[in-house]
């Protein structure tokens, strides 16, 4: 029998199949209460929708079997507009009805004030609660709606204008008391003395009150200068960190110093900090200086940034002749995020210009490179060398002049994870991730077709999800849809290639 026929012989056997029907309702976790008025879609093998009565009853008919989501959507509640949201239903074949009940956590809510030393509402300060912001008003209040039922840090991050226009001075010694950036319920200026607020479902918080203290504030003042020389650096930048990274004040972030070179920074309290340092016209990359202010301040410090140094390095293969295809490229990771990349040259070299004295991770990006001639060789990196130093997966540190050069050796051998998609036969494209479990980050993105294989041989050891999906593209971008029961765990080791099968998901 010829394919086509087959292929229409199965379609009018499933469309003489007997509909089935989900007739089911929608309820509050907690209350067990009915919910009217919530917007359901069913989608599967048929699509359809309806909005709950007021029983919180829905009903679907004339659906073929199959397996099916229900997207809801509901003010107030833990709805598929949150991602770990899921219900599905598998309808068996026949005349069937089935009869689900859908419960829906309800959300919580927070509300309190802010008050200064004195008990008085303290106005536009900002209170921080998970993603969202809310600026207190007049009295002082805050309020918080439809919030996920968890635990949370409640931080208020007083801004700078705020903090000056509330400054104390003390007569007798001349010293000045404010409140710092930013504090923490119940009270406290560092997180780690938080105590976090549980919010359950369906529970409203009231008087989450945050009482601020006082505290010394003192200045640092300083001038950027050369090391060699003492000639001020007219077009440095200046950024002030914090020992905790969530305290900061809007005007400790990076900006211009004067073109003497002086800076300064106001309402600090004592304490540890980090002076990052920037020359735009010559590097990204920022020399960091740590600061230690006292119960007195800092004044006219002087901070003498060494020469930015060079540094060359090579790509090496196990064999000197082999030669490659495709691109591939090193990267400078500074500890504060900012990078500096370097193509590498068909000869395998590579350098980096001003570079400043500190600690970097080198990353290499292969680009699905391979020897020429032989496609099925892949390369990955097995070893980064910095003099004595490694560089895998490690930082290096970068000093002032006598820089070793940076050796990367690459391996043919098997490594991370390799897989086959197991397709039903007919021709199909596949979009394959892999994720990371221990970060939940994407870690790798790949289309294949025919062959369905693929391989991700540039992952840090760990555990990983790897997933396969039916794809269409729209517009040239890939489009997946759906969630996936047929997501594998694997470990990967250093040195050794998992190999896995993988369903795609429907």
């Amino acid at each position: 029998m010829k394919p086509l026929v087959i292929a229409l012989f199965a379609t009018l056997l499933r469309a003489q199949e007997p509909a089935g029907t989900i007739q089911g309702s929608l309820r509050d976790s907690i209350s067990r209460a009915p919910l009217a008025g919530a917007n359901i879609v069913l989608r599967g093998p048929a699509t359809r929708s309806a909005v709950t009565g007021p029983g919180g009853d829905f009903h679907f008919d004339q659906l073929p079997p199959g397996d099916y989501e229900f997207v809801i959507r509901k003010s107030g509640y833990l709805d598929s507009a949150t991602a770990d949201f899921r219900s599905t239903l598998h309808l068996k074949p026949g005349a069937v009805t089935e009869t689900p009940v859908i419960d829906l956590t309800p959300l919580g809510a927070l509300e309190g004030a802010v008050l200064d030393e004195a008990g008085k509402p303290l106005p536009g300060v900002v209170v921080t609660l998970g993603a969202a912001s809310r600026t207190t008003d007049k009295e002082g209040r805050f309020a918080f709606e439809d919030i996920i039922p968890g635990s949370y840090q409640v931080i208020v991050n007083v801004l700078h204008e705020v903090r000056a226009r509330n400054l104390s001075r003390d007569p007798s010694t001349g010293d000045y008391f404010g409140y710092a950036p930013a504090q923490y319920y119940p009270g406290a200026d560092d997180p780690r003395l938080a105590i976090p607020v549980a919010i359950p479902a369906g529970v409203r918080l009231r008087n989450i009150d945050l009482r601020l203290r006082r505290t010394l504030l003192v200045e640092f003042t300083g001038r950027v200068v050369e090391m060699a020389g003492r000639e001020p650096i007219s077009t440095a930048h200046v950024q002030l960190s914090g020992s905790v990274a969530e305290v900061a004040d809007p005007l400790w972030r990076k900006h211009p110093a004067n073109s003497d070179g002086t800076f300064r920074f106001s309402l600090l309290q004592p304490g540890a900090y980090t002076l990052a340092v920037f020359r735009p016209d010559i590097s990204p990359l920022p020399y960091l200086v740590p600061i230690e202010i006292g119960k007195a301040g800092v004044e006219d410090r002087q901070v003498a940034i060494p020469p930015f140094a060079r540094l060359e390095g090579r790509i090496q293969l196990r064999d000197p002749q082999t030669r490659w295809m495709n691109s591939a490229a090193v990267t400078l990771r500074h500890r504060t995020g900012v990078t500096l990349s370097s193509q590498i040259r068909p000869d395998g070299t590579f350098d980096f210009d001003d570079v400043p004295a500190g600690e970097f991770f080198i990353d290499v990006r292969l680009n699905n490179l391979r020897a020429r001639g032989d496609s099925s060789r892949r390369y990955t990196v097995s070893a980064i060398r910095f003099g004595t130093q490694s560089g895998f997966r490690k930082p290096v540190t970068v000093v002032e002049n006598g820089n070793p050069p940076i050796e990367i050796q690459l391996s043919d051998e098997p490594a991370g994870v390799a897989g086959h998609v197991v397709s039903d036969g007919e021709r199909a494209s596949f979009l394959v991730s892999v994720a990371n479990l221990a970060t939940r980050r994407p870690a790798g993105l790949m289309i294949v077709s025919t062959p369905p294989e693929f391989q991700f041989p540039d992952l840090d050891p760990g555990d990983y999800e790897v997933t396969a999906r039916r794809f269409t593209r729209l517009n040239n971008a890939p489009l997946a849809a759906g969630s996936c029961d047929e997501t594998v765990r694997v470990t990967v080791r250093d040195g050794a290639v998992s190999t896995i099968n993988l369903r795609p998901c429907p």
